[in-house]
């Protein structure tokens, strides 16, 4: 028969609202606990801890998802579970749709729930002294609000979503536009046939299932808009919401920042055959798997490493390149791998 503690962990995994946990990409980790702290200091309640690994506990967190929003390197993920439309958080009132904190939302989730509008509305009450968030998080789906923006306007769309503090908040027609609510509810074949006509172009530019992309393991949130993009098709000059690392002379070829990157896009080539002049030593940059978390900046021990914000959609997606190659040195001393 259950006991009570059997009894208790059902309970506590039938109301888990805390973030998955990645390891791999975790700096913490695969540096040390010293490197980083972000999200130990990030969350409002003292919920997470860092030994070995970044612990969370389930009992003190409100699922916030603060600390996704900070984590550099995407080691921490929530998936929000919503539909086409805008969105109330836990303390407005109202009828439309919620989530426990609009920080749950990244910039991939509003995407989706833009759908084929032109305006979306993410509500939120009272963040300070809030028993979920905290007073930061207008300022950080702000910013995803931003990204998202940025992800429709490579395919031409022009999306506003509004961050804005509402006591109640009810549900919205969205002008007559079809939502995947109003698919379920459209009755006889013409109809359905019709709403799936105007849905297609959505459709194809949200994500695919998972475990169906190309590439290795990667962020939950990257993926998401590495699949968005590569879904556009936008023409390679159009330039996309993405940060690239930028190498410089000096480089020495040592091995911090293949290291030290969470998702292996920066390798290095002594003399192979990615290197198109054959010379001694190159830094290859695979872009589609850069998450621009900026820990190559901090790893490099002579400081050649900057990030760039301007990045065009062929950068992103043409496959891996070379960053850095001894020959701009002239072969100097220092420019090889020690």
């Amino acid at each position: 028969m259950p006991g009570l503690d059997d009894l208790l962990n059902f309970v506590l995994r039938a109301v888990d609202v805390a973030p998955r946990y990645e390891s791999a990409n975790c700096t913490a980790v695969r540096r040390s606990p010293k490197a980083c702290r972000i999200c130990v200091d990030a969350c409002p309640h003292q919920a997470v801890s860092l030994k070995k690994l970044v612990e969370i506990d389930k009992i003190d967190c409100t699922g916030c998802g603060i600390c996704v929003q900070e984590c550099p390197t995407g080691a921490l993920a929530t998936r929000a579970v919503v539909d086409v439309g805008s969105v109330r958080c836990s303390k407005v009132q109202g009828d439309a749709q919620s989530v426990v904190c609009l920080a749950r939302l990244e910039a991939s989730d509003m995407v989706r729930l833009a759908g084929n509008a032109s305006e979306l509305t993410l509500a939120h009450g009272d963040c300070e002294g809030c028993s979920i968030g905290s007073a930061k998080v207008p300022e950080l789906v702000s910013k995803q609000a931003r990204q998202a923006e940025r992800l429709l306007g490579v395919v031409g769309r022009q999306v506003t979503v509004s961050v804005t503090r509402h006591e109640r908040f009810d549900h919205r027609s969205p002008g007559g536009k079809y939502t995947r609510r109003s698919l379920f509810r459209s009755v006889g074949r013409s109809a359905r046939n019709a709403s799936a006509e105007a849905l297609e172009p959505l459709e194809r530019l949200l994500p695919p299932e998972a475990g169906k992309s190309e590439l290795p393991p990667m962020p939950v949130e990257h993926s998401r808009r590495l699949d968005y993009l590569r879904s556009a098709s936008a023409a390679p000059e159009t330039l996309v919401p993405w940060r690239l690392p930028v190498v410089d002379d000096g480089c020495i070829l040592c091995p911090y920042c293949t290291r030290a990157c969470p998702t292996g896009a920066f390798s290095r080539q002594l003399g192979g055959e990615l290197a198109s002049d054959r010379s001694d030593g190159s830094l290859i940059l695979d872009p589609q798997l850069c998450i621009g978390c900026d820990v190559c900046v901090d790893a490099c021990p002579v400081n050649v490493i900057s990030m760039r914000d301007e990045v065009t959609a062929g950068e992103v997606l043409g496959g891996p390149t070379v960053a850095y190659n001894s020959a701009r040195s002239g072969g100097a001393p220092g420019t090889l791998a020690r």
